[in-house]
This record gives C-alpha cells, structure tokens and sequence, in this order.
C-alpha cells in the first residue's frame, strides 16, 4: 500500500534516462550526479561515473519461464483508451523485459463487433489470453472454449494475489466449481454534463429526479444545443443508457432468479420516458442521428449537448489527455420519484485463457502479470477504468474518476449472469429501437421484449 508505484510516463521517462534502475527505484542521471557530487564527489568525477554505469537498466529477475522454450503469447481485448495501442507498447517491453522467452504480442477487436470477432476468432485459432466482459463470459465458458484454470488460481504460489482480489469475481469466474478468469478491470457508466450550460441556464443542482431533468432539459434546450443525449443503437452499447432507468422501476432483464422475463410491465415506464425525450420533449436528437464516437461525443465536446449519458472512463479523456473547455460534472441517472432508487450500471473484465491455446504456461505467466496490482493499476489509471483489487486502487489523475470511485462504483449493478444475457440484448434492442423511433410504445415495446427473453429462456 505504501509502495511507490509508477505511471506509465514515469515508466518512459525513467527507463529513457536511467543509469541505475533499483528495480521500480530508477536514478537518471540528474539524480545521480545531485547525489554524488552532495556525498562531496567531484562533479567531474560522478560525471565520469555515470558515462561508465549508463546503460539500459538490467533486466528484472526472469520469471521461472527462462527455464522453458520459447513462446509467443497474443493478447486481444477491446480498446479502453485512444492511446490504448501506445500503452500496450509500453506494456509488451516490460512484460518482455521480466520473462525472457515469452513474446507478447497485444491485439485488439472492436467493442462495437465484439461477441462476432471472438465467436469467429474461438472458431479458429484464438488468441491465447482473451479479455472477456461478463456480457459474454458465461457464453464462451459453456462452449467449452475457455480453459480451467483452477490448479493456477488455486497454486500456494498465487494464494496471496487470490486474496487481494475482490470476491464477487471469483464467484463470476466459477462454473461447476471450476475457474475460468481472474478478474482485471471495471468500468461504471452515467452521465456527464456540461456545468457552465447548466449555470447559464440557472441550474445550480443537478436533477435528481425524471421530471426534474425533464425540465431541466428543456431549459438547455436552443437551437444550438441539445439539453439531453443518450445511446440508442446496440452497436454502441445503448443498453446502459437503457438499464439504469428500467433498474430504478425495479425491472430488469429477467428475475433474479433467472428464470422469468422481468421487462413486461416493469421496463415500460423507462423505456417510454426515453422515448419521449426525443419525440415528445424534443430535448434529444431523433434515434440514430448521429454516431457514437464521431457525432455525438465531438458534438458534446463543442458544447454542443449539454447533458450526455456516457461511460466514466471517458473522465480519463476529457478532463486529463483532452481536456473540455467548459467545466465538467458527473452524475447518475435520476431517481423515478424524490428519494427513489438511482442505480449506477457497470460492468467487469477478466483475462481468460484460450483451450486451444498451445502455451497455456506462458499464458499464465501473462495473467499473472498484468493482473498485478504494480501492473494493473497504472494502467487503470490511465485508461480511467476501476479494478477489483482489494489491496490498493488506481491513482487516477482525474478528480472526476476519484469521484465516481467513492460516490458512484460502491452503488454498481452488473449485468445478470446468463449463458445466453447478451444474445437476449441483442434480440429486444430492436423493439427498443421502434419505440425511441416512435413506432410502437414503450409498453409495447416491453411486451413484445418480454416475449423474445421467455422464447430464449425456454430454448
């Protein structure tokens, strides 16, 4: 907890100029020669020192895989960061670096085609790590096409890190008592919006209930500025934007029990409410008007939209790397009524390993790794995500971030863990979509969804 741990710039910086690496305790040579020269060194002298030490810094203690062949390890998950391919740079050097034989080679799918690139990627040759969301877990879990990884996670050698990881994600990762995944990363998602839009408007709180936004929206409202934007196509995981509102009615995909379709009646009120943001408040654009990442996110970041439903990891973009020009909140989806429910949607990541995977091992090696808790939280860190280590926490740069993990992440909900969860999301969304589009009502809507989770449940 007290141990110093790096950022990915302290990383490059260091290892760019070091002359000493203590392992993680780097000295470039400022360091150095401010060191020596106060010990009553001559400036010439240390000088003449650091030339003859300067040089890469030595290699960390390899891990017991040096004893073995050589490997190529690929890595494939779904970007969590525009710079993620340059993170993942860094990342492969120092994996590298600390297990001499194993080549790392990090890939990427599309969060948008996700469950069709790893069904056709299983199908062939797999990546040999896979990072796989609860969305999908249980899907490639019972295709027998992730491996058992319990005598690596159950190992006396692992018996520590085990404990420093939260719980609730070795009950996610466990199928007829087996283990399939070690948990890695989390991810809330909620609202942002824009403060000084909300100011202007005489907003000094934000809503914290459906029609008080309501209003709230309409005042934002010009014709230059949208009051209220929110995901609506499947592709670009609108569920989330779907879920909190439909959890606050109580409803959900299915009971708790997983055994019933939960959306018919209890999702309709959500869903209409929605609904007629676009059709009946007119406070946000027609479904479908514009796409995720290069209209609606651009159109918010130009002051554009004033309150935009979002995923918080977002916070790592637009208050650090690409920061906004206008003052920036977060918030959960409003309660139903004064004092109601708010929930705040989230969902989790887990390194898995292929079954066709011929270097189990050295995938192990991997996990290990990058699940670490020196690993893992730089890296959260800058990708704005949460992790699920008990033992410390990712120094986010971002007050937003550091908000949402005390405020927001301790009231998450997941997604119900069902082989088939994702596939019953995909086939309702498009009587979701009808009613945004305003061809059929939310009740309607729910109806007919409700249908299609008993038909899948049945199946």
């Amino acid at each position: 907890m007290g141990k110093r741990i790096l950022s990915f710039a302290d990383r490059r910086r260091l290892r760019d100029e070091a002359v000493v690496d203590f392992r993680h305790g780097f000295i470039n040579r400022r360091e150095f020669m401010l060191r020596a020269t106060a010990a009553g060194v001559s400036a010439a002298f240390a000088g003449r020192i650091a030339d003859a030490i300067s040089a890469p810094a030595p290699m960390p203690a390899p891990s017991r895989w040096a004893k073995q062949a050589d490997a190529t390890i690929t890595f494939i998950k779904g970007p969590h960061h525009p710079d993620d391919p340059k993170f993942w740079d860094t990342l492969k050097q120092e994996f590298e670096a600390s297990h001499p034989g194993i080549t790392l080679n990090p890939t990427f799918f599309k969060w948008e085609t996700m469950d069709a690139e790893l069904t056709a990627g299983y199908a062939s040759q797999p990546a040999d790590v896979v990072y796989l969301v609860d969305l999908v877990l249980a899907k490639f879990v019972n295709a027998g096409q992730v491996a058992d990884i319990s005598a690596d996670v159950n190992a006396e050698d692992f018996a520590q890190e085990k404990a420093a990881i939260a719980p609730f994600t070795w009950d996610v990762t466990d199928f007829g008592g087996k283990t399939y995944g070690v948990g890695a990363l989390g991810a809330a998602f909620g609202i942002f919006y824009n403060k000084d839009l909300l100011d202007k408007a005489g907003i000094t709180e934000f809503p914290q209930t459906r029609d008080a936004l309501v209003e709230a929206a309409k005042a934002l409202t010009t014709d230059r500025v949208w009051g209220f934007q929110f995901r609506d196509s499947f592709p670009n995981y609108a569920h989330w934007d779907w879920l909190p509102y439909v959890h606050d009615d109580g409803g959900d995909v299915m009971t708790a029990d997983l055994t019933a379709q939960n959306l018919d009646p209890k999702a309709a009120a959500a869903t209409q409410y929605l609904a007629d943001m676009k059709l009946v408040h007119k406070v946000s654009p027609e479904a479908g008007a514009y796409e995720w990442l290069t209209g609606n996110r651009p159109l918010f970041e130009a002051g554009g939209i004033a309150i935009l439903h979002d995923e918080f990891p977002q916070a790592a973009v637009w208050e650090v790397d690409k920061p906004v020009s206008f003052n920036l909140g977060v918030a959960q989806a409003p309660a139903t009524t004064e004092g109601g429910e708010q929930t705040t949607m989230g969902n989790f990541g887990y390194a898995t390993i292929s079954e066709k995977s011929p270097n189990k091992e050295a995938a192990w090696e991997f996990v290990k790794w990058w699940t670490s808790a020196d690993v893992i939280n730089p890296y959260a860190a800058e990708i704005g995500l949460q992790t699920v280590r008990t033992d410390s926490s990712p120094d986010f740069k971002s007050k937003l971030l550091q908000q949402v993990q005390t405020e927001f992440v301790p009231k998450v909900q997941g997604v119900q863990l069902a082989e088939n969860y994702y596939e019953m999301l995909t086939n309702i969304w498009p009587e979701v979509e009808r009613a945004y589009r305003g061809e059929q009502t939310g009740e309607e809507a729910m109806k007919k969804a409700g249908e299609v989770v008993t038909g899948l449940l049945g199946s």
